[in-house]
């Protein structure tokens, strides 16, 4: 009886199928002119104490994308499950699946894109953030290598008045040691000019004394020699 209804379901939605998918051929123009809407995925399976259709029902509609745990199959178009609530009991196999739901699926991915939006929108930030770091590293680097030739110039330019003032010490020197020399020359000539000048001291004393001495003999001899003249005379 059971495999019967089941029989009778699958007929019936292939029928469906077919219309479905010959309906649009159909009524296109109808259907390209009406409101558009969408087939709900909300459904509800009622959970059985034992497999049948008609056995009591311990919960009146499980919602689509319910996760429940697999006792057993029994080969017959049932499955033994377990809700987290605690509920025990049997559901037709075929609203079953292994993976989930597509609208939560959707959901998943839609939170999954969100986070994806967000992600880019802060890599577009931190881009823009390094973009603008970038940049400003160029112009303190482009500053930094003008600056290091002005520095460059400056060096060289110290560098040239170094060795210019090496070669002007090195001249001041050469010219203390000449002025050393001339100046020991000179102080040679003082001692000398200051010993002759000592020596034409001594003898113009020298001729000095001796005039001196000449005209004191002279001032004895010559009243002498007039004495010893009339003398003579008288003799």
């Amino acid at each position: 009886m059971t495999r019967q209804r089941q029989t009778n379901r699958l007929a019936i939605l292939k029928t469906l199928a077919v219309i479905l998918l010959t309906a649009p051929l159909l009524f296109a123009s109808t259907w390209l002119q009406a409101e558009t809407r969408y087939i709900s995925d909300d459904l509800r399976v009622p959970l059985r104490k034992t497999p049948c259709n008609r056995c009591a029902i311990l919960h009146h509609g499980l919602k689509s994308g319910t996760s429940l745990k697999v006792v057993e199959d029994n080969n017959d178009g049932w499955t033994h499950v377990t809700t987290s609530g605690g509920l025990d009991g049997w559901l037709p196999t075929q609203y079953l699946v292994t993976q989930q739901i597509a609208r939560h699926r959707i959901i998943k991915v839609e939170k999954q894109l969100a986070a994806t939006k967000a992600d880019n929108i802060a890599l577009q930030q931190q881009l823009q953030d390094l973009t603008e770091a970038n940049q400003s590293l160029t112009s303190q680097l482009t500053s930094v290598q003008t600056e290091s030739g002005s520095i460059s110039a400056e060096l060289n330019n110290i560098r040239k008045i170094s060795a210019s003032a090496i070669s002007i010490q090195q001249q001041n020197e050469e010219l203390l040691t000449k002025n050393r020399m001339l100046q020991g020359e000179i102080d040679i000539l003082s001692a000398t000019n200051e010993q002759l000048r000592s020596n034409e001291h001594q003898s113009w004393f020298l001729y000095g004394g001796l005039s001196v001495f000449m005209g004191a003999l002279l001032t004895i001899l010559i009243p002498r020699l007039k004495r010893r003249k009339k003398f003579s005379e008288w003799g």
